[in-house]
């Protein structure tokens, strides 16, 4: 049967404008000219002259020899549930893999292999070890997705209401609290990204102290942001001490007025003893109230300089928008507060948007989902209503094995190479 798709070389700039128009900017030039010590091939795909894939390969160039090792980052933008375009797209790629001396390919597909746990019909895995490529024993990238669905033709307002309401009672509640008590986003983009990556950069330092995972220099995460600046906005969320406090004491007034209102109906000598005992379990709700909020004021004095206390890189680009960075302050687990995540969501229904992508969630290392390490984000992120995402991971393409099995088993060149660049 004749291949009813066809492949040819193009720039990087022509495939990058397929990957923006879908939203993968790890496979648009931009991202190509911020990895910078890559050097990159590109090609496309066509079905009857029409184009549905692109593909930027990312070629490491082994030292001193004539090899490189190749890395699609996201794998190819396209239909990964095609599987006839997949095998194409194979064959295609070890072809061009013989041509530039790329002893083996790795890439990991930005699409859905499980979606809320639920083996699919049709398994990209299962199709991708058919064809020959090995599942790989470590990831660069997270495997897992947790992800909103946007609806592009709504109306913006009615949209962000159907959003809204979907979320968990407590997480509503928590959304419009932390307004009440101060917090507000600041957004830096354009000239002002680099005051933005600084203020991110600190919280990310304590946030890996505090977690315990490493991180880029500071230059990283501003160079990644102006390569990306027409699609990056740092997103900063201030606590706002004075505005917290008018807050907190006027709640802490209320509490003792309806402390006072329960004890005087307690003690009314007209009060029965089974109504005193009704009474019992809201006092002590009571009590435990105006405990709560008396060391809330005493811990927030910590914070009268009005921190900076969360921190997002948002990154939006043609059908879909992305929390790629993040971090948080002490502050913010201190002072109980939720930050982030909704304003970013309002932002991305803007009519073409389709999907606001949370980022990972469970590592998936553990049999029982209770123990896994990320449990507790997980958690956090489905009281927004959406669904969890397993992608299909880090595959391995091999041409040559011999090679194979020394730079990758032995040395572990790709890996040590890329994590020592900043």
């Amino acid at each position: 049967m004749e291949n009813r798709y066809t492949f040819r070389a193009v720039s990087a700039e022509d495939a990058g404008e397929f990957g923006r128009e879908n939203g993968i900017f790890q496979q648009t030039k931009e991202w190509a000219n911020f990895r910078g010590f890559y050097k990159t091939e590109a090609f496309m795909g066509y079905e009857n002259g029409k184009a549905v894939l692109s593909c930027i390969v990312y070629k490491l160039k082994i030292f001193m020899t004539p090899w490189s090792v190749g890395y699609i980052t996201r794998g190819f933008v396209g239909d990964w549930s095609n599987g006839e375009l997949v095998e194409a797209f194979t064959e295609y790629l070890k072809d061009f893999c013989r041509k530039n001396r790329i002893i083996y390919t790795i890439l990991d597909p930005w699409c859905d292999e499980k979606v809320d746990f639920i083996d699919p019909e049709s398994s990209v895995r299962t199709q991708l070890e058919t064809l020959g490529y090995r599942r790989s024993d470590g990831e660069m990238q997270p495997r897992t997705n947790y992800r909103l669905h946007l609806n592009p033709l709504a109306d913006p307002e009615e949209e962000k209401k159907r959003l809204f309401d979907r979320c968990a009672v407590k997480l509503r509640n928590d959304i419009n609290i932390s307004k009440d008590r101060g917090v507000t986003v600041h957004r830096f983009r354009g000239d002002n990204l680099k005051e933005g990556v600084k203020v991110f950069y600190d919280l990310l330092v304590e946030t890996t102290q505090k977690k315990g995972f490493g991180h880029r220099d500071e230059d990283y995460y501003y160079r990644f942001a102006k390569e990306l600046g027409d699609y990056v906005t740092i997103y900063l969320w201030k606590y706002d001490y004075e505005k917290d406090m008018v807050y907190t004491r006027n709640v802490l007034s209320e509490a003792e007025g309806r402390l006072k209102t329960i004890r005087d109906e307690m003690e009314n000598p007209e009060t029965t003893p089974q109504k005193i005992e009704r009474l019992k379990p809201k006092e002590r709700e009571a009590i435990k109230q105006i405990d709560a909020l008396k060391r809330r004021i005493e811990l927030s004095k910590k914070y009268e300089n009005n921190p900076y206390i969360s921190a997002s890189f948002f990154i939006k680009l043609g059908n879909k928008a992305y929390n790629f960075y993040g971090a948080n302050a002490f502050a913010l687990r201190d002072l109980k507060l939720t930050a982030n995540y909704w304003d970013m969501i309002c932002d991305a229904v803007d009519g073409s948007v389709t999907t606001f992508n949370m980022g990972g969630t469970l590592k998936l290392t553990t049999e029982k989902l209770k123990e896994d390490p990320m449990y507790d984000l997980y958690l956090y992120k489905k009281q927004y209503a959406g669904e969890f995402v397993e992608m299909p991971g880090e595959y391995h393409l091999v041409l040559d094995e011999k090679k194979y099995n020394f730079f990758h088993k032995k040395l572990n060149y790709f890996r040590r190479i890329v994590f020592r660049k900043k």
